[in-house]
C-alpha cells in the first residue's frame, strides 16, 4: 500500500446511494484513507462497515445544494468522490466547488455539458488540480475499456477502424432513469444516428443504423443503433484512428420501448418531460428485473491499416452488477489520484486521466467482469453493419 493514502480523507457525496457505498468499500479495502460518508440526511453507519473500518469512517450531513457548505466540505478533503444525481441536475455545482477549493475530483457522472462547461471554464480560469469527470459505466469504461485495448494490443500499429457494441439493463434508480432519458435528445444537439469518419461526423439513416452482435450470456445476440460518443471521439482523435462507429442499446425490452417513446415523445426538452421520462423508465425497468438478471456488455473491435500491417483484434467485457462495477470504477479512478498515477490539473474523461493497464488489473482483481479475447474472424464479422 503506498503511503500517502495513509493521510488525508476522501469526501464521498452520495455516500449512502449505492454507488457511494460501494466506491467506499472499495477504498476501505484498497487503501489506508479515511473516508467521508455524507448525505443529506443523518445517518448511521452502514452495517457492511467492519470495526476495523470503522475507525476510519465518518458522517456527515451535507447539501450538495448549498454552495457555501459544499466549498467547506471539499476544502477539508484531500479528494472528493462525487456520487450524487441526477447529473443534469447537479451541473457544475460539485466541480467548481472542488476548484475553488483546489480539490481534486472524482465524477460517477457528468456527461457532455458538465464537460464543456468545465473545458470552457478551464479558457478563463485554469485548474490547479485534476477534475475527473464521467467516472461510470458509460460514459467512463466505455472508454477506457478500448482504450486498454488499443494500449496492449496494437504494438504500435496504426487503428483504422474501431467498432464499439454497448448494452445494458437493470432497474435503474430514477436518477440513472433521468440521465438516460435527458441523453436522449443529445443534450441539445441531437445528431442522430451517425459515425466519426475523417474527424468529421456522418450522419446515416435509421435503416442503415443497425448492427447486431453476439455477446456472452446471460445477453446473447442483441440488436444495437448507431449513437454518438463524445468520449469515443475523443479517443478516437488521440489514437488518429480513421473511423469509428458506437452502437448501443438498453436490451431490457420494457425500458426499451420507454427509451424509444420518450426519443419519439421528445420526453428529454424540460425537466418536467425529463422527469415524467424518468419515472416511466425506471418502473419499465424493474418490471424488466423480474425476470431477467442485470447485465453490462461492451464490445471493442480493431482493425489496423493495411499498410501497417493489417489485421484486427477484438475483446468483450461483460460483468452483471453494474451499480457495484460502477462504484468500484470510481474507487479505482480516486486511488489512482491518490498513487499519483493520475493528470497534474486540468478537466478530463476516465480514459484521459488513468493508466488503462494499471486500472484493468485492478478492476479485474476484484472479480466483478469477465473479459475474453476473440478470434479475427468474430472480430471482423461482428464490426459489420447490418442493413
Amino acid at each position: 500500500m503506498n503511503e500517502r493514502n495513509d493521510d488525508g480523507k476522501i469526501l464521498i457525496l452520495g455516500g449512502f446511494g449505492r454507488v457511494g457505498q460501494e466506491a467506499a468499500r472499495y477504498l476501505l479495502a484498497a487503501t489506508g484513507a479515511r473516508i467521508v460518508l455524507a448525505s443529506r440526511s443523518p445517518r448511521t453507519l452502514p452495517a457492511w462497515v467492519t470495526p476495523a473500518w470503522a475507525q476510519r469512517v465518518t458522517l456527515q450531513t451535507l447539501d450538495s445544494a448549498q454552495p457555501e457548505a459544499l466549498q467547506a466540505a471539499c476544502a477539508q478533503a484531500r479528494l472528493v468522490v462525487s456520487c450524487i444525481g441526477p447529473s443534469g441536475v447537479v451541473g457544475d455545482r460539485v466541480a467548481r466547488a472542488c476548484k475553488r477549493a483546489r480539490r481534486p475530483l472524482i465524477d460517477a457522472g457528468g456527461y457532455d455539458p458538465l464537460l464543456h462547461a468545465l473545458e470552457a471554464a478551464e479558457r478563463e480560469a485554469p485548474s490547479e488540480v485534476p477534475l475527473v469527470i464521467n467516472v461510470g459505466l458509460l460514459p467512463g469504461l466505455s472508454g477506457l475499456f478500448p482504450h486498454w485495448l488499443i494500449e496492449t494490443r496494437a504494438a504500435g500499429r496504426a487503428v483504422a477502424q474501431l467498432d464499439l457494441h454497448y448494452v445494458g439493463r437493470d432497474a435503474w434508480t430514477y436518477n440513472s432513469a433521468w440521465d438516460i432519458v435527458n441523453s436522449l435528445g443529445g443534450f441539445g444537439e441531437d445528431r442522430g444516428f451517425c459515425y466519426l469518419q475523417g474527424q468529421r461526423v456522418v450522419s446515416v439513416p435509421m435503416r442503415r443504423a443497425a448492427s447486431k452482435v453476439a455477446f456472452p450470456e446471460p445477453i446473447g445476440q442483441v440488436t444495437t443503433m448507431l449513437i454518438y460518443a463524445e468520449e469515443i471521439v475523443r479517443l478516437a482523435l488521440r489514437h488518429d484512428i480513421d473511423t469509428a462507429r458506437v452502437y448501443g442499446a438498453n436490451i431490457g425490452p420494457r425500458a426499451a420501448l420507454v427509451c424509444l417513446l420518450a426519443k419519439l415523445l421528445r420526453l428529454y426538452r424540460s425537466p418536467g418531460d425529463v422527469d415524467r421520462g424518468a419515472r416511466w423508465l425506471a418502473a419499465a425497468s424493474a418490471r424488466d428485473l423480474r425476470k431477467q438478471a442485470p447485465a453490462y456488455g461492451i464490445r471493442a473491435a480493431l482493425r489496423y491499416r493495411d499498410d501497417d500491417g493489417g489485421g484486427s483484434d477484438s475483446a468483450v467485457l461483460v460483468l452483471s452488477d453494474t451499480y457495484r462495477a460502477t462504484g468500484t470504477v470510481a474507487g479505482i479512478a480516486a486511488q489512482c489520484l491518490l498513487d499519483g498515477e493520475g493528470p497534474a490539473a486540468g478537466v478530463f474523461m476516465l480514459h484521459e486521466a488513468v493508466p488503462p493497464e494499471r486500472f484493468m488489473q485492478r478492476l479485474q482483481a476484484q472479480g466483478l467482469v469477465r473479459i475474453a479475447h476473440e478470434d479475427r474472424g468474430a472480430a471482423v464479422a461482428a464490426a459489420q453493419v447490418s442493413a
